[in-house]
């Protein structure tokens, strides 16, 4: 008789064991939105040699593989128009094993990543507010059929890539809002609105974190930085209390969803790089990565220019001249586009409370540069197109994108240029701007013969000049002195 137990434990021990070979990546679970109108993979893990069955209820297709050697499998479903209602299910089969996810949607998925300017939650950080917040979480609930999250949760890695992480894709709610990146939800809202679509984001920023733990030391390698910016890499402290090892947040949080069908990318990083001129190499290889890993050569990267604060010296020159770095990854990167913050940024934090303004931008660069829809306005960053130096000392700039629509007339009071004459020593100057609104005069009574001007170019100044529209406009300089 104990033999008997003993044998039917062992039975039951084994089908228990069995129960738990078929399962699904985390990333896919109930509640998910999936890319409307694309191949999407689904992966999983389960009995090798075992056959797994997906059928997709959307559409009644069925999809069969075989699990790998390693345990692993892999799909490819088609997905369709997007679908609000809930109902969609997906049922994954092998042998006796099912898994049934419910309540699918088909639209549109963002992955949201950075460090803490895109980790601040709506309900904000201690004594650091988001404004909008109140009305934000008010209004969530009415979001639960058009917006899910998925809020990463997992540690960092150094030991090498992990295969899956910790989060489940939850409805929209008041509790969901206030704990999710503001700028992820505003950009949400505002697409979901426009698009007349379900959008998911997949929330996934760590705060104070630099660009290399979320690369690999290969792309880092490969990004033609100098000998000299490598060796710094390579000696940044293991121990540090924010991640700072290259490939930390890359293997724990980026590997084990790389290939979740999305539309693209939404990064707001930097702080913790400011001082390094090699910047725009390193997001340009890690654009680089992060699109083989999704197999999408051209997928969207959208990124926020790095606000104003004081940086421990208003006067600093740090933070501009790390905001040309990031521009320069424009031209290095097709298919990138900039979110400049120049007007909301706060000398008092280095989170600046106005993440729905952030959030809406980055919905008209989607909106505009990734959807193809007619916006009526110009988005695009103005620039200087020409720079005269007159003979009674002003200097006119003409700047590009601003057809008549430079700053309003009742702000007229410009704020944030400086002029400086072959001494090279920087003066704060008078401008104004001019009724064809689009272009600007300024002078200084101290640089009767200027012969260069900068913008916006002091870590905080309060920096004002604006479209109607309030797209900034982006710190400049017409010198190339050393700083």
């Amino acid at each position: 008789m104990r033999k008997l137990i003993t044998i039917l434990a062992l039975l039951f021990s084994a089908a228990l064991l069995q129960a738990e070979n078929l399962r699904l990546a985390h990333i896919f679970s109930d509640h998910m939105v999936l890319q409307r109108n694309a191949d999407v993979p689904v992966w999983g893990w389960g009995e090798p040699g075992a056959k797994v069955k997906v059928t997709t209820h959307w559409n009644m297709f069925k999809y069969e593989t075989k699990v790998a050697a390693d345990g692993t499998w892999r799909v490819i479903v088609k997905t369709g128009e997007a679908r609000f209602k809930g109902g969609a299910t997906m049922v994954i089969k092998s042998g006796k094993e099912e898994i049934r996810l419910n309540d699918i949607l088909l639209g549109e998925v963002w992955i949201c990543a950075g460090q803490s300017n895109m980790q601040m939650p709506v309900g904000g950080f201690g004594f650091q507010e988001v404004e909008g917040a109140r009305e934000a979480i008010l209004a969530a609930a009415s979001y639960a059929n058009r917006i899910r999250v998925f809020d990463i949760r997992t540690p960092l890695c150094l030991d090498g890539p992990v295969d899956d992480v910790d989060a489940e894709w939850k409805r929209a709610s008041a509790g969901v809002c206030a704990g999710t990146s503001a700028v992820a939800w505003f950009f949400a809202t505002a697409l979901a609105s426009n698009l007349d679509v379900p959008v998911g984001i997949i929330v996934n920023p760590w705060g104070g974190s630099r660009i290399e733990p979320w690369m690999t030391r290969a792309s880092i390698a490969a990004s033609g930085i100098s000998e000299e910016d490598q060796a710094f890499i390579d000696n940044l402290r293991e121990t540090s209390p924010y991640p700072q090892m290259p490939e930390g947040i890359w293997n724990g949080r980026m590997a084990p969803i790389a290939g979740y069908a999305a539309k693209g990318f939404l990064w707001y990083q930097g702080c913790s790089n400011i001082g390094q001129d090699c910047y725009d190499k390193l997001q340009t290889a890690m654009v680089k990565l992060w699109r083989e890993a999704w197999g999408k050569d051209d997928m969207p990267f959208l990124f926020t220019l790095l606000a104003p604060y004081e940086h421990g010296d208003c006067d600093g020159r740090a933070r501009p001249r790390f905001v040309e770095a990031q521009l320069r990854s424009l031209k290095t990167t097709p298919d990138s586009y900039a979110i400049c913050t120049e007007t909301i940024g706060s000398k008092s934090t280095i989170h600046p409370p106005k993440k729905k303004e952030v959030g809406d931008m980055m919905a008209l660069r989607a909106l505009q540069n990734v959807y193809g829809q007619e916006l009526g306005i110009d988005i695009e960053l103005p620039e200087p197109q020409s720079v005269e130096y007159l003979e009674d000392g002003r200097v006119k700039i003409t700047l590009t994108h601003v057809w008549s629509n430079l700053q309003s007339i009742s702000a007229r009071d410009i704020v944030g240029f400086e002029l400086a004459g072959e001494d090279r020593v920087f003066h704060l100057a008078e401008a104004e701007v001019d009724w064809d609104g689009q272009t600007i005069y300024i002078k200084c009574a101290d640089v009767p013969k200027p012969v260069a001007v900068r913008y916006a170019f002091r870590n905080w100044m309060g920096a004002n000049l604006q479209t109607t529209m309030g797209i900034p406009v982006p710190p400049f300089r017409t010198d190339a002195w050393d700083l």
